[in-house]
């Protein structure tokens, strides 16, 4: 499947003759910054910090600041919030629709009316055009309350509305703000700086590579493939690089896997899933890495070659440069309000080409879950494993998992009423699957077609990854509840 005679191309150049050059960290030229641009650094990734991570007291329970804010929100009106939601999936409904009819050609519109609409952003395959559509029936049959029983049953409606749409398209937009701070305003620089000295020695990257990876886990994965794929085409990565990266490392950033963990109820642990996240990400990436498919993958560059100077210092050196680097980011950035609201922009077009599809794929899974026995059946294989694993609910936990594998958001909350620990495992497990069939599969394979990523390639790799994180997952799951994390 990934025989190295489909993947090298005389025309690129080989690896083998390129060598990095070695500096140290002590003979940079550091900027010399003035006072606005630390403090809106500090501020900016204080904030977004906060918000995401910073355990605090509300109402007699421990959270985090992004769950009082939804929650003050959907305490203000709920209508409101119902109204907002309705009005997010008929955009993205009616965006989708324009973009397919202009894309194929009946009519074509303006470049003007294009590039105002953003029509690039609303191009998607047939089938979550067809999800985003439905999910306009389906709102429109659950908020009017018209359609047979069997489809708007509490048990539900409850969930795919109640739990799943209302929270998802609260909490993107909203979480879009903060992640932005970090992401525009030196936070991913800082981040991305500080891992280099861990991704050649451990993961065989330069270090560059580190702020794809932070780009996907706090932007998105699309924010992570353009970064990668600009620099691949400037000859600063080679084949393998690059797909090490798309398929390792771009997995549910931040913002997606607070939404999910706010549906389960379990922001008041979000710290603690995003460790376990984290953790589960790297252990995998550092086995992946060291065995075929990926370590097969010629090391071929489309451009000259550029190599990455190998930086040394201390600690203390990588402290300061990180800063540098975070601080002249923000110095070139926007302002704190300018990023925030440029963050919630991107949250509402976000949400506009999620919700929709989240409606009607839960709709949908729900529907088969409670009136067929397909995932049943489709789980019974792997139960076993999960019971051996000591994860309580092994039925709903096999199927989350399953589905994660299309959709990370109907996987991941489709344990909703599951035990804690069901929840956790089968969050941090589907977070960190990477290869989602239903947008980050596609990119790869459009936007990495010179490589090439195949689709069958990104399957295999989907169940590799799968393989390894059940178990990596449940050791780390039940530690942290050995310890009262969770």
């Amino acid at each position: 499947m990934f025989g190295s005679q489909t993947w090298e191309n005389e025309e690129h150049i080989s690896d083998s003759s390129v060598t990095a050059e070695e500096k140290s960290i002590s003979d940079v030229d550091f900027r010399q910054n003035g006072w606005r641009p630390k403090i809106r650094f500090v501020v900016a990734f204080l904030t977004g910090g906060f918000v995401f991570l910073f355990p605090i007291q509300w109402e007699g329970q421990t959270t985090i600041p992004l769950d009082v804010i939804m929650t003050l929100i959907q305490n203000a009106s709920t209508a409101a919030v119902e109204l907002f939601a309705l009005g997010t999936i008929i955009s993205g409904g009616v965006l989708t629709t324009v973009a397919e009819v202009h894309y194929r050609g009946a009519p074509v519109l303006s470049d003007r009316t294009e590039a105002l609409l953003e029509l690039e952003y609303w191009r998607t395959a047939t089938v979550f055009v067809v999800f985003r559509l439905a999910a306009v029936f389906f709102a429109f049959a659950i908020l009017l309350d018209i359609g047979p029983a069997w489809m708007l049953a509490d048990s539900i409606v409850n969930i795919a509305w109640g739990a799943l749409v209302i929270t998802v398209a609260l909490v993107i937009p909203i979480g879009a703000i903060f992640v932005n701070l970090l992401a525009e305003l030196g936070g991913l620089q800082f981040i991305g700086t500080l891992a280099q000295p861990l991704m050649r020695p451990v993961f065989n990257l330069p270090g560059r590579s580190a702020l794809d990876s932070a780009a996907s886990w706090l932007g998105s994965f699309s924010i992570g493939y353009y970064l990668t794929r600009n620099v691949f085409d400037r000859g600063g990565y080679n084949k393998r690089e690059v797909f090490v990266i798309c398929t390792c490392f771009a997995t549910a950033n931040l913002g997606t896997v607070g939404a999910v963990a706010a549906i389960l109820g379990l922001l008041h642990v979000f710290p603690v899933i995003v460790l376990l996240y984290i953790v589960s990400t790297l252990v995998v990436a550092a086995v992946l890495v060291r065995i075929p498919p990926l370590s097969t993958v010629p090391e071929e560059y489309i451009a000259d070659p550029d190599p990455e100077p190998q930086f040394t210092g201390t600690v203390g050196d990588y402290l300061r440069f990180a800063f540098n680097e975070g601080v002249a980011a923000a110095e070139e950035g926007e302002s704190i309000l300018g990023a925030s609201f440029t963050g919630f922009v991107d949250g509402l077009k976000l949400a506009g080409t999620v919700v929709g599809s989240v409606l009607t794929m839960s709709m949908v899974v729900l529907l088969l879950e409670a009136y067929t026995p397909l995932f049943q059946y489709i789980a019974e294989p792997f139960v076993p494993v999960m019971s051996l694993l000591g994860i309580p609910d092994p039925h709903m936990a096999t199927i989350g998992i399953i589905l994660g594998g299309a959709e990370f958001f109907i996987g991941g909350t489709f344990v909703v009423e599951a035990d804690l620990v069901t929840q956790v495992f089968v969050l941090v497990v589907t977070s960190a699957q990477a290869i989602f069939f239903s947008a980050p599969a596609p990119m790869m394979v459009d936007m990495f077609d010179d490589i090439p990523m195949r689709f069958r390639d990104l399957f295999l790799l989907l169940v590799m990854r799968t393989v390894l994180l059940v178990p990596v997952a449940a050791i780390l799951t039940h530690g942290a509840a050995a310890v009262g994390l969770i």
